[in-house]
């Protein structure tokens, strides 16, 4: 019996080859993981084929995704997994506050659930969010350490049990449906086993799509920083990679790096960037004040002292008032334990110039960066990926200061384009950057958008992954490779 989707939206054709894609992250879900194959969901749907999406199970308030969806989608849930182990802990916790009230963190967290899903703060947080893998050691010489291995099992052992009943439904969907390959997008990196489970049991193709690295990850989230996490990843990104038929990085260094650490699987790895899409955006709507503009989050390499010290530089050497030159921030910043933004820019001097507000609805966001003279993009937390909010800012018609390392992926992608990139620690660079765009401004130069070419749009590299994909079609149903329609 077909499992009944939650949702479905009929495909044009009724018979047509089919894709089946394993992701925890899909609409309805909101987060930035979904975003990637919500978007090629589109370009899938032109090539003629169907999409068969299994992913976690949560409460639906607002289906505008969902019903933003292309005909031949359907959507099947599997619930999220909580394990045995889980429910001890928190009854524990619970217990341990019922009886030291006076102990209890203001928020974050400490030992309990909260930290189970990677928070691993207290309310003092003197911690970072995460740790460089150079600095992670099997020394156990502190209850932390033992508690980042045991967070470590509980990360990979839950979204393992996920995986593999995803996988016994996509099993189930592959006796019914007629799919010619099937797709896994990660994190959660899990996800891969349960697409490697499906392949073999119904013989089909595994594709494996990397949004960010797995055992290459640069950095560690500090509550799993633990070579038990590091040797967890390795084992089974090897044997996922080993299976997979194809298997698909976001940057053409992560593939790079990919290859030198499967040299065997080298000419099965490629490069498929998230690209930006061709939504319609709001007006720029500046006015006089020259403004740098960033809506995201802020933690460790996000950290926007740099920045603030750079600007100070500017206002002093231009004798800048707040009506002429200011820094706004919107998005998630002040956790319990950090230093407020705000007084951060009070420590550096430039309090005026400087607001902070809270996360805003997309809309709303986009707004927010179409009034801005300057974007600022700041590092990820890898060399090898590209942050997401980099080919969102492209698109706007404002200059951009990308704080980037030199070789990064971020800083090959932005080469030979009007973006300013600068390393993140490189105070002067910084300052330079910004004095030569408010000098501009005074002469009334006009920014233009960054994203002046082909390589930086979601279509052209929804092409490079389906042209990719068409190799698994049987050979009646291929498509030349001018089916995906180019718009202007």
């Amino acid at each position: 019996m077909m499992p009944s989707p939650l949702f479905e939206r009929p495909p044009v054709v009724a018979s047509q080859p089919r894709l089946l894609l394993l992701s925890y992250h899909f609409p309805p879900d909101t987060t930035v993981g979904a975003r990637r194959w919500e978007k090629l969901a589109t370009f899938v749907s032109e090539r003629g084929w169907g999409l068969d999406v299994i992913t976690h199970e949560e409460p639906v308030e607002d289906r505008s995704r969902l019903e933003a969806l292309p005909a031949g989608v359907r959507v099947f849930t599997v619930p999220p997994v909580v394990l045995p182990v889980e429910r001890l802990e928190h009854i524990a916790w619970r217990a341990y506050r019922a009886l030291l009230p006076a102990e209890r963190p203001s928020a974050g967290g400490s030992g309990g659930a909260g930290t189970a899903s990677g928070n691993g703060r207290g309310a003092a947080r003197v911690r970072p969010d995460t740790l460089d893998r150079g600095d992670v050691r099997w020394s156990l010489r502190s209850p932390r350490e033992l508690m980042r291995a045991y967070w470590a099992w509980i990360e990979f052992a839950r979204y393992g049990t996920w995986a593999r009943r995803a996988a016994a439904l996509g099993v189930q969907l592959a006796r019914t449906g007629s799919y010619f390959a099937v797709v896994t997008s990660g994190p959660p990196h899990m996800t891969h086993v349960g697409g490697r489970i499906v392949g073999l049991r119904a013989r089909l193709p595994f594709v494996m799509d990397m949004r960010d690295p797995w055992s290459l990850n640069q950095r560690l989230p500090e509550s799993m920083a633990s070579p038990l996490w590091l040797r967890l990843a390795s084992r089974h990104e090897r044997q996922v990679v080993e299976s997979a038929a194809l298997v698909v990085a976001n940057t053409d260094p992560a593939r790079d790096a990919l290859g030198r650490l499967y040299p065997s699987a080298r000419e099965r790895i490629i490069a498929v960037m998230n690209g930006s899409d061709d939504d319609p955006l709001p007006p720029s709507r500046r006015g006089g004040r020259f403004t740098i503009g960033y809506a995201g989050t802020i933690y460790d390499s996000r950290d926007p002292r740099n920045l603030f010290r750079a600007a100070a530089r500017v206002i002093a050497e231009l004798g800048l008032c707040p009506d002429e030159f200011g820094l706004d921030f919107i998005g998630v910043f002040d956790r319990p334990g950090e230093t407020p933004v705000g007084e951060l820019a009070r420590q550096e001097g430039i309090a005026p110039f400087v607001t902070v507000g809270p996360a805003r609805p997309q809309a709303q966001a986009m707004e927010f960066l179409a009034q801005a003279t300057m974007l600022v993009t700041f590092p990820g937390l890898n060399l090898i990926t590209i942050p997401a909010k980099t080919f969102e800012c492209v698109r706007f018609d404002a200059w951009l200061l990308a704080l980037s390392q030199r070789g990064s992926a971020t800083d090959i992608l932005l080469r030979d384009t009007t973006a300013d990139v600068v390393p993140p620690d490189d105070v002067e660079g910084i300052a330079a950057a910004i004095r030569k765009r408010v000098l501009e401004h005074r002469r009334g130069v006009v920014p233009t958008r960054v994203a002046s070419d082909d390589r930086f749009g979601r279509r052209g590299q929804a092409r490079i992954l389906l042209d990719a994909l068409a190799r698994f079609l049987p050979q009646d149903a291929r498509e030349p490779r001018s089916a995906l329609v180019t718009r202007s």
